[in-house]
């Protein structure tokens, strides 16, 4: 008993109890709607009996007093339950709260009164039987209905039993005392009964919050999930209308290269730059707005202003966002860079339904990884047409690779000292049989952020391996391997196996060019695609050499057998002193670890002296030819043959 009395002590306060459990609460007076009917049937005839019974004027007072409580308590229902799609606030709540007391307790206090008026006025133990099994009735169905509000819930059995207590104990009933202590007794009973039960409401409120907690809340980080921040997004849109002065800004927050994270040092480490962020992000936003995990490494902010203030309020927190985020995060002592790109959208400006904001905030998140990363993009018509247009793109690559319309196109690679072809590069290319040949600068990118390059990567393979088979013997063929296809590197292995198998191209004859952004990655599968590819006597050449960031650290650790140096490098070798100083330490190194160089993008006879003179023996450029689709390259190669 002292648990429950100390626990609905706890819990009825309104002071102490939040929102919901109030809500909750008084939500429990309704679980039963056709118990208040029943009762409401139940009073009205036994008030009616009583009158019938005594003709007492009093009576018929009490049975027009049952009548009105019980239009007040069908209109005072209906009004709640019209409004419990709402969420009401706590003075509301606790308006009905007061509302439902009063009358809850007239309609009982008007049945304690009949019954003792059923005592006072008749002398018949029937009468009296009646009267107390009225009262033990509806004192039971309180006790058991109405325990989520105790106060309502006390004020009704005492309504209901105290008139029969005082009858029987003044006027002269035979065994009246005997009557009023079962029935105190019996007022006792209800009471622990009712405590009982409004400890059992309270606790499975707590267990149904507990499990809406874990429903609504990201596990990993307690912000909301998806789930929840959907269900915000629709009440906060809902809230603004379009007529209000009210507005807010989506944020989507997403990551750069988390995958590279996750792979290179775990997902612990994952999780834990994950919690980091999300801490960073709470420590950012405003009071009023709300943080929320969407999944991975994405995020997402809503961020609520007056309409006057945007754009500027919304750029200002998102620079906010970016600049907290492109601090390295501190993990098991080790410093993690990294950094965010957002992409942001408005409300009413870019849209009134959840579902078309956060569709234009996803575009304006790819436009800015497009344009860089590490930065926010706010949405606009233009960037509608080129999410668009890059759609279409990946629905038509899609629709090539089923055709095998990718074709490889060849480019001749040169000895610069005797100006013979050593080998070809096979470029891919894509002639649209609409739009024409389509730049592998708009289909690539594409391709790779689809992962579609991967079937692309094993046509133009396969086609290339085929032509060099016919090629005569030392001539070999490079090609560009990107580094989605090295996310699955058995299937990689096993493409360049059944390309050399089905071709009869000896492997020494094939080379495969990957870049440094790849290295980057430097996960085990990588390394061990690229030993494997070593082992079974193919070249593997690194692209676009000093472009990158580390490129010394990936000739020490990778079987490199080639070097092409970056065009950059190329462009005033003739004149520049850096860019003779760098070419001439490359070739040095080069031939001190007795790797073939090849310098990219010579385009004129001056880069091409200027090259032979540094003592560079393999160039590639428009000099040398430009790339020609196979039958032209096979030509080349026959009179080349011939000569």
């Amino acid at each position: 008993m002292r648990r429950w009395l100390r626990s609905a002590a706890a819990t009825y306060s309104d002071r102490n109890a939040d929102d919901e459990l109030l809500r909750h609460l008084i939500d429990s007076l309704f679980s039963a709607p056709g118990a208040l009917f029943a009762s409401m049937f139940m009073g009205l005839v036994l008030t009616l009996t009583v009158w019938l019974m005594t003709w007492s004027a009093i009576c018929g007072f009490f049975v027009a007093l049952n009548i009105l409580v019980g239009i007040k308590r069908l209109r005072l229902t209906g009004e709640y339950g019209r409004m419990a799609g709402i969420a009401l606030d706590r003075r509301r709540l606790q308006d009905f709260d007061r509302r439902f007391l009063f009358w809850w307790t007239m309609f009982s206090l008007g049945i304690g009164v009949e019954n003792f008026l059923l005592v006072a006025k008749t002398t018949e133990p029937a009468d009296w039987t009646l009267a107390s099994g009225v009262t033990i009735g509806f004192t039971v169905a309180f006790a058991s209905r109405n325990a989520g509000r105790l106060k309502l819930f006390l004020a009704q059995v005492f309504s209901m039993c105290a008139p029969m207590i005082v009858a029987y104990a003044v006027f002269p009933v035979k065994n009246g005392v005997v009557y009023a202590g079962l029935l105190c007794g019996l007022l006792v009973v209800a009471i622990l009964l009712g405590f009982s039960a409004h400890d059992q409401i309270v606790e499975l409120y707590r267990a149904n919050l507990k499990t809406r907690q874990m429903a609504l809340n990201d596990m990993l980080t307690g912000l909301m999930n998806r789930f929840a921040f959907t269900e915000a997004l629709e009440r906060e849109i809902e809230r603004c209308g379009l007529g209000s002065r009210e507005a807010f800004s989506l944020i989507v927050v997403d990551l750069d290269r988390f995958k590279e994270i996750n792979d290179m040092l775990g997902h612990n480490a994952g999780d834990a730059v994950i919690v980091e962020m999300a801490a960073r992000l709470r420590r950012v936003i405003d009071g009023d707005d709300v943080v929320a995990r969407l999944g991975g490494d994405e995020f997402v902010v809503l961020s609520r202003e007056r309409r006057r203030e945007w754009p500027q309020e919304a750029s200002a927190l998102a620079e906010r966002i970016v600049v907290a985020l492109r601090e390295p995060a501190v993990i098991d002592a080790s410093s993690i860079p990294i950094s965010a790109s957002l992409g942001v959208a408005h409300y009413p400006d870019h849209g009134v339904a959840a579902t078309e904001l956060m569709k234009k905030v996803d575009i304006a998140l790819y436009e800015a990884k497009r344009e860089g990363r590490n930065r926010a993009a706010i949405f606009d018509s233009s960037m509608q047409a080129r999410f668009n247009e890059e759609r279409v793109m990946e629905l038509e690559i899609e629709t090539a690779i089923a055709r095998d319309e990718f074709e490889p196109w060849f480019q001749p690679i040169g000895n610069i000292e005797t100006g013979q072809i050593v080998g070809y590069e096979a470029l891919a290319r894509w002639p649209h049989p609409v739009r024409g040949m389509i730049s592998p600068g708009k289909f690539i990118p594409s391709a790779e952020q689809t992962g579609a390059i991967v079937h692309i990567g094993e046509q133009i393979l396969q086609k290339a391996c085929a032509a060099a088979a016919a090629w005569p013997d030392p001539i070999y063929v490079s090609v560009n391997l990107s580094p989605v296809q090295f996310r699955q590197t058995s299937r990689l292995v096993a493409s360049v196996r059944e390309a050399l198998a089905r071709s009869g191209l000896p492997p020494r004859r094939l080379t495969l060019e990957i870049t440094e952004s790849l290295m980057m990655e430097d996960t085990a599968e990588t390394r061990a695609a690229i030993a494997e590819f070593d082992q079974m006597g193919i070249s593997v050449s690194l692209d676009d050499f000093g472009a990158g960031y580390s490129s010394l650290s990936y000739i020490h650790s990778y079987p490199f057998s080639k070097i092409k140096i970056d065009k950059t490098f190329i462009d005033n070798i003739e004149s520049e002193r850096e860019s003779i100083a760098i070419v001439s330490a490359v070739r040095v190194l080069a031939e001190k670890l007795d790797m073939e160089l090849i310098a990219e993008g010579v385009e004129t006879l001056r880069q091409h002296l200027a090259l032979r003179q540094l003592g560079v023996t393999r160039a590639q450029g428009y000099y040398y030819g430009k790339p020609v689709p196979q039958a032209e390259a096979a030509v080349a190669v026959r009179h080349l043959a011939a000569g």
